[in-house]
């Protein structure tokens, strides 16, 4: 009996050992870096020209990651000390492109274990979006094995009358 009891114990902490390590690896597998181009991360955008960001996405993990890029948009201010307004934030259109200028499909970007990968946001304008208001746009990179998003950024976006450009 007691020679069960030792046999339970020892496969019980080889199937926690096993978890542990498959968990860690896992994890590591869902890191990255998302980072804007020289730290641009704030830009104009007006009805009829809209405003790109340059991004950066390094695959940090130790394998070959698809990331899914999504964004949202937030419902905090981002104003700053030169532009201030009382207005809620607006929603701007955004959408995901390749440094051609092409939609990415699917919104997904495979790298590498290591690799670095240059993408566009771009964000217009809708007709009728009020005028010297702000956007503020997470944008989210997650792995499709990770459960929540490896790393993540925001833009400011600041929407002028188009007579004080």
């Amino acid at each position: 009996m007691k020679r069960i009891a030792i046999v339970i114990k020892s496969l019980m902490l080889t199937v926690f050992l096993c978890l542990v390590s498959f968990t860690s690896a896992n994890s590591q597998n869902c890191s990255a870096t998302l980072s804007v181009e020289k730290d641009r991360n704030a830009r104009s955008a007006y009805e009829d020209e809209g405003a790109i960001f340059n991004m950066v996405l390094t695959n940090t993990s130790s394998r070959q990651t698809t990331y899914t890029i999504s964004t949202k948009s937030l419902e905090a201010s981002c104003a700053n000390d030169n532009y201030r307004t009382s207005a809620p934030n607006v929603s701007l259109n955004v959408s995901v492109r390749n440094r051609n200028n092409a939609s990415v499909a699917n919104n997904s970007l495979t790298l590498s274990a290591g690799e670095t990968r240059e993408f566009q946001i771009y964000v217009s304008v809708p007709a009728q979006t009020p005028l010297n208001t702000w956007s503020c746009i997470e944008v989210l990179a997650q792995g499709t094995d990770c459960a929540r998003p490896a790393t993540s950024t925001t833009l400011r976006v600041f929407v002028p009358e188009p007579s004080d450009g």
